[in-house]
């Protein structure tokens, strides 16, 4: 248990609102205008979400906004900042350039290359899939659809529902949960769109990121989690340390711990209490009172 310091000042989250401002580019002279500066502030952040503004991490959206969470629009189809968006998580997750699925909070987001590896030594269960399913952490659609996308290679869904036996229309969504499901564990990935007809097309994150796989196997979770989290305080300035956890998909422990040491190397301070503010927060040490 950490003991909370209590602080009478709101203006600090102002301040702490303010770096996220900056960093998160919610504002108009920051904003990112173009598929070099996507890349660019994927890179930086490390992780981020792709349209959801709000979760307490970096949003493409809201960076291309240049404003704070911004409205979603009723007809999104005519929003500038969701077009390109769109476009973006298409294009530099083809080539590789950044990885994309539902990894932040459970939805749509990037993560770096240089960051993918940590997320997947923290994310991915040791043993592989059939020992995840023999576990009881994967559902049987989950085990089907790597089994067909282990034994063919990268397929559209339309195959994958074949193949699990799940192509009845009221089995759809016990399947859509499997691959949002196989997304949230860094199993399958979506690695392409076909236009005629519309399908997507998935792979496995061993068939997609090899190399990615290979970089987690060099590290221990600790160190993974202390990536992702240094990153983290980096970026956001500030967070309740449970709720981290959550959002990020790490074990609470490994933030606890990663916590720990960025607060003994005096980057963080923790356990402080703000007026104004539910709770006991961790925060960049160059805003603790």
């Amino acid at each position: 248990m950490i003991a909370a310091v209590g602080v009478d000042n709101p203006g600090i989250l102002d301040a702490l609102e303010r770096h996220r401002d900056v960093h998160f580019r919610r504002v108009a002279s920051r904003r990112v205008t173009s598929e070099k500066s996507a890349l660019k502030f994927i890179d930086e952040v490390g992780f981020c979400t792709g349209f959801t503004a709000g979760m307490g991490v970096p949003c493409l959206r809201e960076a291309i906004a240049g404003t704070r969470e911004p409205i979603m629009p009723e007809h999104i189809q005519h929003d500038y900042a969701i077009g390109m968006t769109w476009r973006i998580k298409d294009a530099l997750p083809q080539r590789r350039a950044v990885y994309y699925g539902k990894a932040i909070a459970r939805r749509p987001s990037f993560i770096a290359r240089g960051m993918l590896g940590a997320f997947l030594k923290v994310r991915i269960e040791p043993g592989g899939y059939r020992k995840l399913y023999e576990r009881g952490g994967l559902s049987h659609c989950g085990k089907l659809v790597m089994d067909a996308l282990s034994k063919r290679g990268a397929a559209e869904t339309r195959v994958l529902k074949l193949s699990s036996g799940y192509a009845q229309p009221s089995r759809r969504a016990v399947f859509d949960r499997a691959m949002a499901e196989l997304q949230e564990k860094f199993l399958a990935l979506k690695v392409d769109e076909r236009a005629d007809p519309f399908s997507y097309v998935w792979d496995t994150m061993e068939h997609r990121w090899p190399d990615a796989i290979a970089e987690a196997r060099t590290l221990t979770r600790m160190q993974a989690a202390y990536v992702i989290v240094a990153k983290y305080f980096e970026t956001a300035a500030f967070g309740i340390e449970r709720a981290i956890a959550r959002i990020l998909g790490i074990d609470p422990a490994l933030v606890e711990g990663a916590a720990r040491r960025l607060e003994r190397e005096g980057t963080i301070a923790r356990g402080v209490r703000i007026d104004g503010h539910p709770g006991a927060i961790s925060l960049l040490s160059g805003f603790a009172p």
